[in-house]
């Protein structure tokens, strides 16, 4: 299956578009709790500014806005 999926014309597989909290604490050196807590922030303010629904599941956030928030880079 390796080989295939290199193979040219297949669509290769989609990208990580969402940090959970395991990201989050490798990324910051933080905490369990602290992850957590910022991950409610992030989320608070997307849902304030209108571009995140409140439905979206707790627990992540979009891992652009995170990457730029928190001013890391890839």
């Amino acid at each position: 299956m390796g080989a295939l999926a290199a193979a040219p014309g297949v669509i290769s597989s989609p990208g990580k578009y969402y940090c959970g909290v395991a990201e989050v604490m490798e990324y910051l050196g933080c905490k369990e709790n602290k992850a957590y807590e910022l991950i409610r922030e992030l989320r608070e303010e997307l849902i304030e500014a209108g571009k995140l629904t409140p439905a979206y599941p707790q627990g992540k956030v979009p891992r652009k806005y995170f990457m730029e928030r928190c001013m890391i880079e890839e």
